[in-house]
């Protein structure tokens, strides 16, 4: 039996509700919101706006445990579909926020994120770890070489668990800028622990 998502409202915008979300911390990562359209696009225009017109660079979600979650406007991504078209209450679209490192990789300083749905079966969690790490790293990463590199990386906290999450989804952030990290791969290779066949 699926449970539906809760839904939580937002203190600066309470037209929205947010139904899933992942963060860093306190800094917001993916936040999925639904509403009508004047109150998805009244949030979007807030969030390019400077703070002192009234700019938002937060978000408040209310409940019985309150949350505020900042956001890196400079990195915000955004993407909006319109689901249902004709309900009681208008046209309701659903938005999505993200860190744009969920998306694409920020090669320069090799970090991103990866975000993970808990309900679907088929995500095969580990591919997709691999593939960001393999596009992440400045070295080619061979496939036998997975177990060793994953545990490496998490000794070295190059990879680690997002703390706050919604039940639906899950996340890691993934740090390859690390000195420490290129010493002891590299250690690794030059020992014959990391081989070529």
């Amino acid at each position: 039996m699926t449970t539906q998502p809760r839904l939580r409202c937002l203190e600066e915008a309470p037209e929205l509700f947010l139904d899933s979300y992942v963060a860093d911390s306190d800094s917001a990562v993916f936040l999925s919101l639904w509403g009508r359209d004047t109150a998805i696009h009244e949030l979007m225009a807030k969030l390019t706006l400077p703070i002192s017109e009234g700019g938002l660079d937060s978000l408040n979600m209310m409940g019985e445990r309150p949350v505020r979650l900042h956001l890196n406007r400079d990195r915000l991504g955004k993407r909006t579909t319109r689901t249902y078209r004709q309900t009681r209450f208008g046209s309701l679209l659903n938005l999505w926020l993200f860190d744009q490192r969920c998306q694409e990789p920020d090669r320069a300083n090799r970090q991103c994120y990866a975000i993970f749905n808990e309900r679907d079966s088929l995500q095969d969690k580990s591919a997709m770890l691999w593939s960001r790490l393999r596009d992440l790293a400045t070295y080619p990463l061979l496939d036998h070489w997975r177990p060793t590199i994953v545990q490496l990386l998490l000794e070295h906290e190059a990879i680690r668990m997002l703390d706050q999450t919604s039940e639906r989804l899950s996340g890691v952030w993934i740090d390859l800028s690390l000195a420490s990290v290129q010493e002891a791969i590299g250690q690794r290779i030059h020992s014959g622990e990391l081989a070529i066949q």
